[in-house]
């Protein structure tokens, strides 16, 4: 069995290269979420740690840097007087049990860390889960949404709005600070624990920036995949995670795909299709939660 963790990148209304995975290789059970974080996913690892066995294949997608989550508690919540941040689901945050807002959820916007503590949390994160992945036995890969370099952080005021679709990937000044980083004693024994030959798009030397890149600039970067585009959405194509499976996680040539002409209709078909709106049980929603349009997961099963 193979267990895929992420966010949007990993789970979305039509296949991505989880999907195409369990087309191409074995079944896969997709843990993901839209809007997860990397902590998120450390976290829903750990909580999943006994369905996982040595013959089973983890493969975690990493997201933005950015997307840090915090324990709360409602002492702390009452303090800064700041629950009207939180959805209105009756206090239930991730892994909220008897105690309403005593769980995981994302960090609030007026608490946000350094960015270079973004940067380290993040590899912290990474490590660690590696040697969770190490305990259990089990075979890995990591993958990336993008350069983990790359500084992808929403604007906050006057209004919120999203950054990550707007640029190809890492700039310049994103590299820099990454050097700048890098330079640091302890970054740089940590950057030398990660195994990065268990990632499948990972870089021959982690201390040059510009080495990193993921399933972002694979897509973005792409004149074929970009004239699939949804109308309004900004995810990548169903096409784009085809190719993405075969070609950087199976080693395989993508144009030679059995089914690459049905992810083309896939996406050609999706350009249009209605993307839900974010309710507020989205925003704590769980792994298990199925998104995958009927309509594209029959035709997937129809392939198997």
């Amino acid at each position: 069995m193979i267990y895929t963790f992420g966010c949007s990148m990993t789970k979305w209304y039509w296949p991505t290269w989880a999907d195409w995975l369990q087309v191409y290789d074995q079944p896969v059970t997709n843990l993901s979420y839209p809007g997860y974080g990397n902590t998120n996913t450390y976290w829903n690892i750990l909580n999943q740690i006994n369905k996982l066995n040595p013959g089973d294949h983890v493969i975690v997608a990493w997201t933005q840097n950015h997307r840090l989550a915090q324990w709360y508690d409602r002492e702390w919540i009452e303090e800064k007087d700041c629950l009207g941040f939180f959805p209105d689901t009756d206090g239930r945050l991730w892994f909220t049990e008897d105690e309403p807002y005593k769980g995981l959820y994302r960090t609030h916007p007026s608490y946000q860390t350094s960015y270079t503590n973004m940067l380290v949390d993040q590899l912290q994160t990474m490590l660690h889960t590696q040697w969770l992945l190490e305990k259990i036995g089990c075979k890995f890969t990591m993958v990336t949404m993008s350069s983990i370099w790359w500084d992808g952080r929403p604007v906050y005021k006057p209004t919120f709005r999203h950054m990550w679709h707007t640029v190809n990937g890492a700039s310049q000044k994103d590299n820099r600070i990454a050097e700048s980083l890098i330079k640091l004693e302890p970054i740089r024994k940590l950057l030398n624990l990660i195994n990065w030959s268990t990632y499948a798009n990972g870089p021959d030397d982690p201390t040059d920036p510009e080495q990193y890149s993921g399933i972002w600039e694979y897509y973005i970067n792409n004149r074929e995949y970009k004239k699939l585009k949804h109308e309004t959405d900004n995810h990548p194509v169903s096409l784009a995670h085809h190719d993405f499976a075969l070609e950087v996680i199976l080693k395989k040539d993508p144009k030679k795909g059995k089914y690459r002409n049905v992810a083309r209709e896939i996406s050609e078909d999706a350009m249009t299709m209605y993307i839900p709106e974010f309710s507020p049980t989205d925003f704590v929603a769980s792994p298990e939660t199925k998104l995958l349009d009927n309509k594209y997961k029959t035709i997937l099963e129809e392939l198997n």
